[in-house]
């Protein structure tokens, strides 16, 4: 059976009325966001948040601490309840810094997993940006003007500069409201001397990277996340003192400064300041200080969608087959020049045996198959000699939009695992459908060896996990001697892991 003829998607196919959620766990706050599809508009049905502050929760050794493990899993287990009964490809649960840079992040993601009933994803401070593009440029009009769009969070800063949906600059600084205020004012004392240094400090980090997004390079600033927004509404709440009441301004900025130096928070003018906010709001208003100082900016505008909005569009660009992924793999190959025809060759194949290791063949299965015949051969361009590790240390390495650590991990496993031994792989092999996959990957390798168009052999491939049936006529044997000849040579690698060969 050819593959193109038992193939069955499995995606949602989203229509009006489908719900969507993402979880963002972020440095400072934990974020759930619910919507509703409604004539290809994504209409918010709920949001909670939490302050969990998990950046605050790392030791001296870089580790997360018992007890900011502890309010994280307490905090998932409340947004699970909001969650019950939607499907796993309906939601999508992405952390961010402090996870990033925590040296135990599995001593949360396994109890945190289980709380809250989803995969959680860690993602990359590239992606992060990516993904917080997304959700600002969504809810914007396109106007065709070059934007920077800033995010700070608790534990880093994302920048990106784009044009409506098109992100062309990305980076993310490891610089934050949690991390920045823990940094200048930990004894919660806010001196002016003490805040000319944060603001000193935090140019100093972002003109590390000013060559990029100074003003110069983009015509409109905007802003999103807490920090931002909650400094857009003090400004607002300043206008008597001749602020804009919708933009973030220098002078602005500047009375905020001078309002919450040297003097109690509970004396602030701020009454609908949250106290959770207003412990971090020194360190995050010296950092967008010192970002306008960096870059040059006179002033920025709010926008009340970032990466929950992002990770729900591309959750939703996913099902309407607009995967990033795709986009990402696609570059990915013509960057390291992937011999393209042989690629798409070894992905026939491999589909083809798949086929008939399996009655049908799903689309989200075989993604990842398809993924790594696309990419099986980067590592040649770096050597022909090892190239299947080059290949692994590439792919999880590179910056892939669209991809978790996790999914990177997997893929470069995959590459790996193409050829030589198979101890490397000793756990993927554990899963009998992922086991197949490499199979399938490893033997149309082979049978595409020549790097010339050949069909696949009219055979008998079954494979359960522990047992591999291999029939094939004699008539296929004698025209192609070679490729019979590997094939022996890898039923032997398989009955070295304890997999039975029956090949004829």
């Amino acid at each position: 059976m050819h593959f193109k003829q038992c193939i069955h998607h499995t995606g949602l196919h989203m229509r009006d009325g489908h719900i969507l959620a993402t979880v963002d766990l972020g440095s400072n706050s934990f974020r759930i966001e619910m919507a509703r599809l409604d004539h290809g508009q994504l209409v918010r049905l709920d949001y909670y948040k939490e302050p969990v502050r998990l950046g605050a929760g790392l030791d001296a050794d870089g580790n997360l601490t018992a007890e900011a493990i502890e309010r994280g899993v307490a905090c998932l287990g409340r947004f699970a309840e909001r969650l019950r009964g939607l499907t796993p490809d309906a939601v999508r649960a992405v952390a961010t810094q402090s996870l990033r840079s925590a040296k135990n992040p599995e001593a949360f993601l396994i109890p945190a997993q289980a709380a809250l009933g989803y995969p959680i994803e860690i993602i990359s401070g590239q992606e992060e940006a990516r993904l917080i593009y997304q959700g600002v440029a969504n809810a914007l009009p396109k106007d065709h003007k070059t934007r920077l769009v800033v995010d700070i969070g608790g534990g880093s800063t994302e920048l990106i500069v784009g044009i409506n949906t098109d992100a062309h600059r990305m980076d993310s600084m490891k610089i934050g409201c949690v991390s920045h205020t823990l940094k200048f004012f930990n004894n919660g004392k806010i001196t002016e001397k003490a805040f000319e240094k944060a603001v000193i400090a935090a140019a100093a980090v972002f003109e590390e990277v000013s060559e990029s997004f100074h003003s110069e390079f983009w015509q409109v600033a905007y802003g999103s996340s807490g920090t931002i927004e909650t400094i857009s509404e003090l400004c607002g709440q300043l206008k008597l003192s001749g602020m804009s009441s919708d933009k973030i301004t220098r002078e602005g900025m500047a009375e905020i400064a001078r309002i919450i130096t040297n003097s109690d928070p509970k004396k602030w003018p701020f009454p609908e300041l949250k106290a959770q906010r207003a412990q971090v709001l020194a360190g995050g208003l010296a950092v967008l200080m010192g970002l306008f100082q960096a870059f040059n900016v006179q002033s920025m505008s709010p926008c009340y969608s970032a990466l929950r909005q992002g990770v729900m569009v591309d959750l939703l660009g996913r099902d309407m087959g607009d995967d990033v992924r795709e986009q990402s793999i696609a570059r990915l190959a013509k960057r390291w020049t992937v011999d393209h025809a042989q690629a798409i060759r070894v992905q026939s194949m491999a589909l083809d045996l798949l086929a008939k290791v399996r009655n049908t063949v799903k689309v989200t299965e075989a993604q990842w198959l398809i993924w790594a015949a696309r990419t099986h051969e980067v590592g040649m361009a770096i050597s022909h000699d090892g190239f299947h590790r080059h290949g692994d240390y590439i792919l999880r390495n590179a910056e892939l939009a669209g991809f978790s650590r996790a999914e990177q991990a997997h893929l470069a496993q995959l590459v790996l695992t193409q050829r030589g031994g198979l101890r490397k792989s000793v756990d993927l092999l554990n899963n009998p459908s992922i086991a197949q996959e490499i199979l399938c990957l490893r033997v149309a390798i082979l049978l595409c060896h020549a790097r010339t168009d050949v069909g696949a052999p009219n055979c008998v491939l079954r494979f359960d996990g522990k047992h591999i049936q291999w029939r094939c006529d004699e008539a296929w044997r004698n025209k192609f001697p070679l490729s019979a000849y590997l094939l022996d040579e890898e039923w032997r690698a398989w009955e070295k892991m304890g997999i039975t060969v029956s090949a004829h």
